[in-house]
C-alpha cells in the first residue's frame, strides 16, 4: 500500500490512500475520503478573509484529514506580511481541529520555523515537496516537523536527494504534488535507493507514520 501525502489528482487505484488537495468551494459530496483544503500562497489577495470563511464552512460540512496546502512563499505571491497574517489564521484552524498542517514553502523556511516556535503550535507542521538543505532540515527537526519529498527526488543531484538520507525515517512522507504524470511508485521507489532499504519496508514505515499522524487504518 502506498501513501501519497499530497496530490491535487483523485486516483481511483485500490493500491494507495491519498489525501487530495482541494478547493474551498468544492460541493461537500464530492469531496474524497481524505482531503485537505487550505489557501495558497500564491493565490491569496485582500479577498482572502472571506476565503477564510468559505473554509471554515466547507469543514464544518466534512471534516478534513489535514490544513492546507497553505504557508509562505517569497518567490511568487502577495506582500509576506499578508501571507503571514494568513497563515496564522491556518495555524488557528489546525490547534482549533487539532489536525496536522501541510505547508508550501519556497525561501521561507525559517520564517516558518520561526512561527512554529513563537506560536507554540501543538499540532503536526509538514514540509510538502521539501527540497532544501541539510542545515535547514536540522533546524525543522528540532521543532519536530515532518517532511514530505516529491519529484526533487528523481534528481540526483538535488537537495532532496542529498538530504533525504539524513531525514528520520518515523519523520517522512512521499507525494506526486500536483504532477498527473508522476506515480507515486516511482517516488517510492526512488527513495528506497537512496535511503538503500527495501521498498516493502519503505511502505511498511510510510503507512505507520500515516497511521500514527491521520488516525487512518
Amino acid at each position: 500500500m502506498f501513501i501519497n501525502l499530497h496530490t491535487h489528482h483523485p486516483s481511483d487505484s485500490n493500491t494507495q490512500y491519498a489525501i487530495v488537495n482541494c478547493a474551498v468551494n468544492t460541493p461537500s459530496r464530492q469531496l474524497p475520503a481524505l482531503y485537505s483544503a487550505g489557501l495558497h500562497p500564491w493565490y491569496i489577495n485582500n479577498n482572502s478573509i472571506d476565503e477564510l470563511d468559505k473554509l471554515r464552512q466547507l469543514f464544518l460540512k466534512r471534516r478534513p484529514t489535514a490544513i492546507g496546502e497553505c504557508g509562505l512563499d517569497k518567490l511568487k505571491g502577495p506582500d509576506l506580511k499578508l501571507q503571514t497574517e494568513i497563515f496564522n489564521a491556518h495555524i488557528k484552524l489546525s490547534e482549533e481541529l487539532e489536525i496536522p498542517i501541510i505547508i508550501h514553502c519556497l525561501k521561507a523556511y525559517s520564517e516558518i520555523i520561526k512561527l512554529k516556535k513563537d506560536t507554540a503550535a501543538k499540532q503536526v507542521w509538514i514540509f510538502h515537496g521539501f527540497n532544501a538543505s541539510k542545515e535547514t532540515a536540522e533546524q525543522a527537526l528540532k521543532h519536530g516537523f515532518y517532511f514530505s519529498f516529491s519529484q526533487s527526488l528523481l534528481n540526483e543531484q538535488s537537495k532532496a536527494s542529498k538530504v533525504l538520507p539524513f531525514i528520520p525515517t518515523d519523520r517522512l512522507f512521499l507525494e506526486t504534488d500536483d504532477n498527473p504524470q508522476l506515480s507515486i511508485q516511482s517516488i517510492y521507489q526512488k527513495a528506497s535507493q537512496l535511503l538503500n532499504i527495501d521498498n516493502t519496508q519503505l511502505q511498511v514505515i510510510i503507512k505507520n507514520n500515516f497511521k500514527y499522524l491521520f488516525n487512518v487504518d
